[in-house]
């Protein structure tokens, strides 16, 4: 059940506007913090702001030739990273989100080296929710981002 991850920062431009296409979509830019219509020039741009960036990583994930989601991790420190995914709104393959959990927390653990793993969920997301709880993300605060409510939830290496 091996993920192939590829780093944004290597995509063709093909690969960047399936990715595109997918952030842009409706399932999607729903759960995401900042909601707008993602213009190309803006994603590109993003892109290639992250191959100067430590502190992000962003990768297209792919399982038996699928192009299955996106993955990455924010304000990786050496003691904790926030992690982010989501998964290909064409695929209709139950599993896909466990799968991508599943590669998050190894290279959030094993890569990356950290001690906590972050998730934040808006509260009526309870899909999501219900996958950090299913890999053992607890529950720790409760914030308030664009008006919504969000979730703060933490899994530690220990507790993995």
């Amino acid at each position: 059940m091996r993920v192939h991850l590829t780093n944004f920062t290597t995509l063709s431009d093909a690969q960047k506007r399936m990715i595109l296409a997918w952030r842009n979509h409706e399932n999607i830019k729903t759960y995401m913090y900042n909601a707008h219509t993602i213009s190309e020039a803006e994603h590109f741009g993003f892109i290639e702001s992250l191959k100067t960036r430590d502190d992000k990583r962003y990768f297209l994930a792919q399982h038996e030739g699928l192009n299955i989601g996106v993955i990455d991790f924010n304000a990786i420190s050496t003691h904790s990273a926030t992690l982010g995914l989501y998964t290909n709104p064409m695929l209709h393959q139950k599993g896909m989100g466990s799968l991508l959990m599943q590669t998050i927390i190894e290279y959030a653990f094993e890569t990356l080296k950290v001690k906590t793993l972050i998730a934040e969920v808006f509260d009526g997301n309870q899909r999501a929710k219900a996958l950090y709880e299913k890999f053992g993300f607890c529950e720790k605060a409760h914030i308030y981002v664009n008006e919504k409510e969000v979730i703060c939830m933490e899994l530690t290496h220990e507790n993995r």
